[in-house]
C-alpha cells in the first residue's frame, strides 16, 4: 500500500511530563515534518504523558498514540512501533535527546540515494541540564562524539523478513544485539557524517548504575551464545572512532556541524 510518508517516528515515553513540550517543539521543528509519521508509545506511564499528546496528535493527522494499560520494556515498545508503522523506513528518538531540524530530511534522502538497509548519523552527547535543543555551532564543537551507533538509527521497515524486530527478552543491549544481526546478515549499512542527533545523559541512570551494569553483563553473556557476533559494525565504529579522535586534536579541521 502507497503512504504519504517517507518515516516512521518511533518514540516511546515513561514518566517524561516534563519533556512533551521541548519533545513537541522539536518534532514541529523538522523540516521533513509534513513527510514524517510519528508514532508515541506509552506504557501505563505514572506521568500520564498521553494526556499532553492527545491533543497534539488530534491536531496532527500525522501523529499516533498508543497508549497502553501495561508496561512494556523499550525494545516492546519499539516492535509495537515497528508493527504500526507506515513507511518504507522507520527510526527511534528517545524522549530527552534532541533531533537536528534537518535530521529526518538527511536520513530519508541518504537511505534512498544510498540504498541503506539501516544508517545512522553523528551523535554528540550532552547532559540533561543543558538546553537540550541548542544547535549552536559554538556548542556542539565542545560537545563530545558518541563512539557508538546506538542512540539514533533509522531503518528500512522491510528487514525483519530477513533480521526479524529487537530482542525484547532483553531490556539493555537489544540496540547492540540489532546492529549485529545487521552486520551478521551483510546488510547494507550507512554513516552520515553530520552531528544531526544529540544523546541526553540523564543522572537519573546514576541510581541504577549498579543494577544496570549487572544486568547487561549478563545479557552479554546470553548474546555471547547466539550464532552471530555480537559486535558493533566495524567500518562505522571505526569511522566513529577516527572522528571522535580527530576532534579531540586542537587544531584540526572540525567536522560539519549543521545550522
Amino acid at each position: 500500500m502507497s503512504t504519504p510518508f517517507d518515516i516512521s517516528v518511533i518514540i516511546s515515553t515513561y514518566d517524561d511530563r516534563d519533556l512533551i513540550p521541548k519533545k513537541l517543539a522539536e518534532i514541529q521543528a523538522q523540516t521533513h515534518f509534513d513527510q514524517s509519521e510519528f508514532i508515541f508509545i506509552e506504557p501505563d506511564s505514572p506521568g500520564k504523558e498521553r494526556e499532553l499528546l492527545e491533543p497534539f496528535c488530534r491536531q496532527h493527522a500525522n501523529c499516533r498514540l498508543i497508549a497502553l494499560d501495561e508496561r512494556i520494556n523499550l525494545y516492546q515498545a519499539w516492535n509495537l512501533g515497528w508493527s504500526e508503522a507506515k513507511a518504507p523506513f522507520a527510526c527511534i528518538s528517545n524522549m530527552d535527546d534532541s533531533m537536528h531540524p534537518s535530521l529526518l530530511r538527511l536520513v530519508v534522502e541518504g537511505m534512498q540515494s544510498k540504498n541503506w538497509d539501516v544508517a545512522t548519523v553523528l551523535t554528540a552527547k550532552q547532559n540533561l541540564c543543558d538546553d537540550l535543543n541548542d544547535w549552536s555551532p559554538s556548542r556542539l564543537s565542545k560537545l563530545k562524539i558518541s563512539k557508538r551507533p546506538g542512540a539514533f538509527f533509522a531503518w528500512r521497515r522491510s528487514i525483519n523478513s530477513k533480521i526479524g524486530m529487537f530482542d525484547d527478552s532483553l531490556e539493555i543491549v537489544g540496540d547492540k544485539d540489532f546492529w549485529a544481526r545487521a552486520e551478521d546478515h551483510r546488510l547494507r549499512l550507512g554513516l552520515i557524517k553530520k552531528i544531526a542527533y544529540l544523546s541526553t545523559h540523564h543522572p537519573d541512570q546514576l541510581s541504577k548504575a549498579g543494577e544496570a551494569k549487572e544486568k547487561k553483563r549478563n545479557e552479554r553473556l546470553l548474546c555471547a551464545q547466539k550464532s552471530y557476533p555480537h559486535i558493533w559494525p566495524k567500518g562505522i565504529y571505526s569511522s566513529m572512532r577516527r572522528i571522535g579522535i580527530i576532534r579531540a586534536v586542537p587544531g584540526m579541521k572540525r567536522i560539519h556541524v549543521l545550522n
